[in-house]
């Protein structure tokens, strides 16, 4: 740690080792709450890595127990069914300029925003991505800038044109066909290996789908998409399942930004194919619900295809400021 004109400076896995030992401190968050990666990445609006490395150092300490199947445990791990708590929901403190912390500038602090907002972007055409605007728009140095690029291209998230100008889209339907084809293969797998220990968070999700209309708005849409597709495949045991799947959410954005710029849109299929899932779930049908995962999977590729005809139509979709279409 070292002091600097604006105050303390604290590497991104310190301060989630921070945040977390003391919410345990403050009971917060109680012995066994389970923990997640993603979860707390999202909590904190901080990337993977560093949060890794922080629950990883509570471990050390004490603070935190590995769990076999998923995460981290708050404690010793003793108890036999960890509560997978919802973080957005629990009373703990934010990342605040008041904290007088303030974080290293780097790559890691902004390559999930240009991440996100590259991938929103593609479904409406061909951007160019600009280096210069990038470092203006989040206050950061040309070298953290290209390795951010250079990172989202190793994904192939972008390329680059002739010109050697960095480039974003489109999001062809070819495109989302081939990723239905890996969701559909890898995503009924892990669902069903995930299927006997859901049943602690299957009541919140089934009330959620009672409670939600046709044409509910783009959030509760996007946490009934999370139930089925994050949170119950986050169960099962392997690791690098559960990276690839995390990558394959284009046909997920396109469906977000249809029923964004599209205000009339009814989710009524949507929702009756995800009600299927869990009622096979909530019966310990694991081979059932992976078989109507399968047909809700076709069915919403169905539709994202149709919907990526209506978003490809629009002329001036609101983008990040770094971002501008060339086709």
């Amino acid at each position: 740690m070292r002091k600097g004109l604006s105050g303390l400076h604290k590497a991104y896995f310190d301060i989630v080792k921070d945040w977390v030992s003391g919410s345990i401190a403050a009971g917060l968050l109680p012995d066994g709450t389970r923990l997640t990666v993603a979860a707390v990445a999202d909590r904190l609006a901080l990337s993977r890595s560093p949060v890794k490395r922080g629950l990883e150092l509570l471990t050390e300490t004490g603070h935190l127990t590995r769990d076999a199947r998923s995460g981290y445990i708050v404690g010793n791990g003793s108890l036999a069914e960890p509560d997978a708590a919802n973080l957005f929901t629990l009373p703990l403190p934010d990342l605040a300029p008041a904290t007088g912390v303030f974080v290293r500038a780097g790559w890691e602090r902004i390559l999930d925003e240009v991440a996100e907002a590259t991938a929103a972007s593609i479904p409406f055409g061909i951007f160019h991505i600009s280096e210069t605007a990038i470092g203006a728009h989040f206050g950061v140095s040309r070298t953290v800038t290209r390795e951010v690029l250079s990172r989202l291209q190793e994904r192939g998230a972008i390329g680059k044109d002739r010109a050697s100008h960095w480039i974003a889209g489109p999001l062809s339907a070819r495109m989302l066909d081939d990723e239905h084809a890996l969701r559909r293969l890898l995503e009924p797998a892990a669902l069903a290996q995930a299927a006997s220990m859901l049943r602690a968070v299957l009541p919140a999700m089934q009330e959620r789908l009672t409670k939600a209309r046709p044409n509910c708005p783009p959030d509760e849409i996007d946490l009934i998409e999370a139930d089925l597709h994050d949170t119950c495949t986050s169960y099962q045991p392997n690791r690098r399942l559960a990276a690839v799947l995390m990558h394959l959410r284009s046909g997920r954005r396109v469906n977000r930004l249809f029923a964004t710029h599209v205000v009339q849109h009814d989710e009524a299929a949507m929702l009756t194919e995800h009600r299927l899932v869990l009622d096979h779930l909530a019966l310990g049908d694991s081979e059932g619900a992976a078989a109507a995962l399968r047909h809700h999977l076709d069915a919403d590729h169905a539709r994202t295809r149709e919907r990526l005809k209506v978003l490809s139509v629009f002329t001036d979709p609101v983008v990040a400021p770094y971002l501008t279409r060339v086709g």
